[in-house]
């Protein structure tokens, strides 16, 4: 599932596929991971329950609805986006609006599953957008802060969007 695996920066790196967005993409493992774990998050990313998925979607609608708030637009100014975002969209629609970047796997803690994902997305050019999954559950979605599976997630932070569905 990860392939061109060699030496980086940061630790091994190399490719893998994600089937809902239909692209390959960057992947970074940090140093003293196993490449088992590693291939076993990989294989955890392309079976994301539906559950998830949809939590994924609501998340980062709350996320784009709450930046066009801070920065006092109605969606108007974002001529980028292909999708006008109110609270009347359905989740799913914001898809079109997030592109990942990077599959990062962080050393376990446990036996658990857990990784994060580094993404672009349509209204937060400069922040982007960040996924942690857990044990196959969302656990932060926001701005990009770098936030490993095992992080703490204060459930009154209003920047992790999770919080908000």
């Amino acid at each position: 599932m990860i392939t061109d695996i060699e030496e980086g920066e940061y630790g091994l790196e190399g490719f893998t596929y994600w089937k809902l967005f239909d692209e390959e993409i960057d992947v970074t493992i940090e140093e003293d991971v196993d490449i088992a774990y590693a291939e076993r998050c990989a294989e955890a990313l392309n079976n994301l329950s539906a559950e998830t998925v949809n939590a994924i979607w609501e998340a980062a609608k709350r996320y784009c609805l709450y930046f066009m708030d801070l920065v006092g637009t109605d969606g108007n100014e974002f001529d980028n986006m292909g999708v006008k975002v109110t609270e009347d969209t359905p989740a799913e629609e914001i898809k079109s609006e997030i592109f990942p970047s990077v599959f990062i796997v962080n050393k376990p803690e446990d036996e658990r599953v857990g990784f994060h994902l580094e993404c672009n997305c349509s209204w937060e050019p400069e922040h982007g957008l960040e996924i942690t999954i857990l044990d196959g559950k969302l656990v932060y979605l926001g701005a990009f802060e770098s936030c490993g599976a095992w992080d703490k997630f204060n459930p009154d932070d209003e920047w992790n969007f999770v919080n908000a569905i």
